[in-house]
């Protein structure tokens, strides 16, 4: 028997995970300028190929941490949380890089918008869409994830730009 205590829980749990995971977006993105930059880079000049990307490393790392958590031996559960929580974090830095390309477009919308008002709505935005039944939980929502882990990854070890700087470079001989 479901009582209004168990869905006045189940709604606070819902409102108590979409603010914390849009003050983790927004503390990230603010921390982690410059890899939250190279993250919204790689989405918007690349967006199939880091989901691509990102759905490769979610499952062969998903297959090795479900491997190594269910292993007796708790050395090998302790390197699989840590791959687990390093996941996550790449997971973080790529989708704060989502929620700055959202930011970026709500700013050519409404040109008014201060940059603060405009990545704090992107990053609602953002966790907002993954919370609607059905699409959102099954589609929007991995699509995200994986966008979010494969422009992470790129974000944080590739050293190399998303493109090519548009302004020539100096071939003169001297």
């Amino acid at each position: 028997m479901t009582t209004i205590g168990d869905v006045l829980a189940v709604i606070g749990i819902v409102v108590a995970t979409v603010l914390s995971l849009w003050a983790l977006v927004m503390a990230v993105t603010l921390l982690f300028g410059e890899r939250t930059g190279r993250a919204r880079e790689r989405l918007e000049h690349s967006p199939g190929k880091v989901t691509l990307l990102g759905a490769v490393i979610a499952l062969v790392l998903g297959i090795v941490v479900a491997a190594l958590l269910n292993q007796p031996a708790p050395p090998l559960k302790l390197i699989g949380w840590i791959i687990y929580l390093l996941m996550l974090v790449v997971g973080a830095v790529g989708f704060s890089g989502l929620a700055a390309l959202v930011a970026q477009r709500l700013t050519k919308l409404e040109p008014a918008l201060s940059p603060y008002g405009a990545l704090s709505r992107g990053a609602l935005f953002c966790v907002l869409a993954t919370l609607v039944p059905i699409l959102g939980w099954f589609v929007v929502g991995p699509l995200m994830g994986f966008a979010s882990i494969g422009a992470g990854v790129e974000a944080i070890f590739l050293r190399a730009p998303a493109v090519a700087p548009s302004q020539p470079a100096n071939t003169t001989v001297s």
